[in-house]
């Protein structure tokens, strides 16, 4: 090998470990940022796995607590009201809280279903209490300055459907049984049914002004004992208990007068002077109630008594006018009025500015009310 060769090859050898060494440190230094990134960019992306991860999990227990909560709800099959403070956050409460807060009611009428009506209408609210083993099961009102959350008596059919949604099919479970209530056409225009929270609502309407005419609250046993729409069940139904002639007597009696309450509530509402309670007219229509019980019929006229006018002359009752209503087989007696108000011959008589007294008889199911202006 030449010197110059040598001297070639030296410096070729030099300089190939230079460049070695130089390669080696670009690598070395490639792979130390290739690994520190290769580590930032795999802890990011776990961070971001375990984040979709949280995100679906997070995901999954929406829905199965949507899920849930549907379930829970599923008996009132509506969509969601928003729950606000208001009359009907009184079922569930003590008569102990009642009379703490609105004082002894005016009277207390006894029910065919178990409870109590206590009645208070001293106050500037009319309202009506369903009291049963201590516990407040329904609470009724036609009172526009009433606390009925989210409506207010007078509000128009739609004003209400804007808050609450109305079925024609409505379900209920119960422990192991299963109902459905089915609303007719006119269910639906003049008594729906809807939740708010764990207590059912009964909205009444005047289908002629198409506005809330009143309004009930009530607990789902309370429903279910009352059964206001056709019913298809599986299970067991909450059975009324039979009542004695004592105890029937209070019952007709209460109802009676809560038919004269609400019908002078109308008038008012209607800017229509009270009628006057008359009592010998009262048992005139009693008596006829039983009749029409007794001999199972439904008329004015009577096999037995004639017409009104005969009815009221065997009493010695003088009048210049007299009108009468009668109903059948409805819920209690606020169901009766409600139906007296919808139907036009019976509203005429409601709503007859020139009527001063009223008689009004219940016996059992059958309903009476005798309108009179006297000599």
């Amino acid at each position: 090998m030449s010197i110059v060769e040598k001297h070639i090859a030296e410096f070729t050898l030099r300089g190939d470990t230079s460049t070695m060494r130089g390669l080696m440190t670009v690598l070395v230094g490639f792979f130390l940022f290739v690994g520190f990134f290769y580590f930032f960019i795999y802890e990011d992306n776990e961070s971001v796995e375990e984040q979709l991860k949280s995100d679906r999990l997070a995901a999954d227990l929406n829905v199965k607590g949507d899920n849930e909560e549907q379930n829970n709800n599923s008996s009132f099959n509506s969509n969601e009201v928003e729950v606000v403070e208001g009359l009907h956050q009184w079922i569930g409460q003590s008569e102990e809280d009642l009379i703490e807060y609105f004082g002894e009611p005016s009277r207390i009428d006894m029910s065919q279903y178990g409870y109590e009506w206590w009645i208070y209408k001293e106050s500037s609210i009319y309202l009506q209490f369903g009291v049963g083993n201590n516990v407040i099961v329904s609470v009724y009102t036609n009172d526009a300055s009433a606390d009925t959350a989210h409506i207010r008596i007078g509000d128009t059919y739609d004003e209400v459907m804007s808050q609450y949604e109305f079925k024609s099919d409505v379900s209920l479970r119960s422990d192991n049984s299963s109902y459905k209530f089915e609303l007719r056409e006119d269910d639906l225009k003049m008594r729906p049914l809807a939740p708010l929270g764990n207590v059912w609502v009964q909205f009444y309407f005047d289908t002629h002004t198409e506005k809330l005419s009143s309004i009930r609250y009530i607990d789902e046993e309370t429903l279910l004992l009352h059964r206001p729409y056709s019913i298809v069940y599986r299970g067991k139904l909450p059975e009324v208990s039979e009542h004695s002639e004592n105890e029937w007597g209070k019952i007709q009696e209460g109802q009676a007068l809560q038919i004269f309450d609400l019908t002078n509530d109308i008038r008012k509402n209607h800017e229509l002077p009270p009628v006057e309670w008359d009592e010998t007219t009262a048992y005139v229509a009693l008596l006829h109630s039983e009749d029409m019980n007794t001999n199972n019929f439904f008329s004015h006229t009577s096999p037995n008594s004639g017409e009104l006018k005969d009815r009221l002359e065997s009493e010695f009752i003088s009048y210049q006018l007299a009108a009468e209503n009668i109903a059948a087989n409805y819920v209690d007696a606020i169901e009766a009025v409600e139906g007296w108000l919808n139907s036009e011959g019976h509203r005429v008589n409601l709503l007859d500015e020139r009527f001063t007294h009223l008689g009004v008889g219940v016996y059992r199911n059958y309903y009476t009310q005798n309108f009179i202006v006297p000599w």
